[in-house]
């Protein structure tokens, strides 16, 4: 398929994710059409085809984007902690703030409609932001804040779970921002004394 004339293709990808991304969040993936996203953005099919084979790739180039977005925000802010806490508290306030793109809630719904529960499609899309976790708490260790016996992965793997669970807080009525900002800093400080 030729790119279409007169298109400024970064411009009109970017415009298409950032539509497609709220479209997913909102209507989840299988409910969302790739219809729907052409009358969102008003382009036509062959310009949506034209950078996205079909809905499951644009859908995972969604979250991608979201994951790079989170990675690059960590990187610019990891180094206002100096110890492995003080990147704890910061990690878990990014996550807070993440929740204002809960495009990652849909996953699990993609996993489940196309069948895909395979190690290396789970570990693709998530593995980026645990590994964030994992460098912490290795920090840690190495630096003498944690347990040096500490079981990194098995505790990364706790920790990553624990936080993004948070997500769904608002269904015990935690509904304000600040509240669930609150909650999310009382979750590290309720890990902590495990991890020394």
């Amino acid at each position: 398929m030729s790119r279409p004339t007169g298109v400024n293709s970064a411009d009109t990808k970017q415009f298409i994710t950032d539509i497609a991304t709220r479209l997913f969040e909102h209507k989840g993936y299988n409910a969302t059409s790739m219809g729907d996203i052409k009358n969102e953005t008003r382009y036509s099919k062959g310009t949506i085809y034209y950078h996205f084979k079909n809905k499951e790739e644009l859908y995972l180039y969604c979250i991608k984007s979201v994951s790079q977005e989170f990675i690059k925000t960590w990187r610019t802010k990891e180094n206002e902690g100096q110890s492995a806490e003080e990147q704890l508290y910061i990690w878990v306030d990014l996550n807070h703030l993440m929740q204002e793109k809960p495009i990652m809630n849909t996953i699990h719904e993609y996993f489940v409609s196309t069948e895909k529960n395979s190690y290396e499609v789970v570990t693709e899309l998530y593995e980026p932001e645990f590994d964030i976790v994992k460098e912490i708490l290795e920090n840690g260790v190495k630096q003498g804040e944690f347990n040096k016996d500490l079981n990194v992965y098995d505790t990364s793997v706790l920790l990553y779970n624990f936080i993004y669970s948070l997500e769904n807080a608002d269904l015990f009525g935690y509904n304000e921002r600040e509240v669930q900002k609150n909650l999310y800093k009382q979750a590290i400080d309720l890990i902590l004394p495990g991890l020394r």
